[in-house]
């Protein structure tokens, strides 16, 4: 993780660390990820990361942390839309930007989340924000449908969001982001076939 009194050079080989790390879970899996093994991939010496991040949860920590911020600067501008439809959609289509949702990021993604619970790389930051994410998504879907059920509409549409990052984690190029982002606006059409 990268902080403000890190040198220019400093940060640009913390971001090529950060980036080995995605590159080696997707290809070896959390367990098969090793200190040595990112070392190597980002071109450094083990001692880099142990300096840097202390230990490989430290490493995966750094990792996840910074790809939520990413993806908390993706998806928050929506909140600034006055119209709640546009902000459903703009929601929506950050779920989908090519920068969270590739192949190597989604198989990270699916990777923090199926050993999440098992591990303290995945700390209060992390699920703090995935629970900001999930609220937006109820408030925007209150702002819309006042009189109904807000959680209810938003857990389909993140349910459904989810079912299609599995898709493309699954199917790889069968299903591409624009695919997957034009299902998923499609699915808001049947759900609110008056409003988006």
């Amino acid at each position: 993780m990268t902080n403000e009194t890190d040198s220019p050079t400093s940060r640009r080989m913390k971001a090529r660390i950060l980036t080995s790390v995605v590159e080696v879970v997707a290809m070896q899996g959390l367990s098969g990820t090793t200190l040595a093994k990112v070392a190597d991939r980002a071109g450094v010496s083990q001692g880099v990361l142990v300096f840097h991040f202390k230990s490989k949860s430290g490493l995966l920590n750094a990792t996840c942390r910074h790809l939520i911020e990413d993806y908390m600067q993706l998806w928050q501008p929506a909140l600034d839309l006055i119209n709640p439809a546009e902000r459903i959609t703009g929601l929506v289509r950050a779920d989908f930007d090519p920068s969270i949702c590739s192949p190597q990021q989604l198989a990270l993604w699916f990777a923090f989340w199926g050993e999440g619970n098992a591990h303290n790389w995945y700390d209060d930051f992390c699920r703090d924000a995935e629970r900001q994410r999930t609220d937006a998504m109820i408030d925007t879907c209150r702002a819309l449908v006042p009189s109904e059920n807000p959680e209810i509409l938003a857990q389909s549409i993140d349910c459904f969001i989810d079912g299609l990052w599995l898709q493309m984690h699954l199917q790889g190029e069968k299903v591409t982001p624009q695919d997957a982002q034009e299902r998923a606006l499609g699915h808001l059409h049947l759900l609110l076939p008056n409003i988006v």
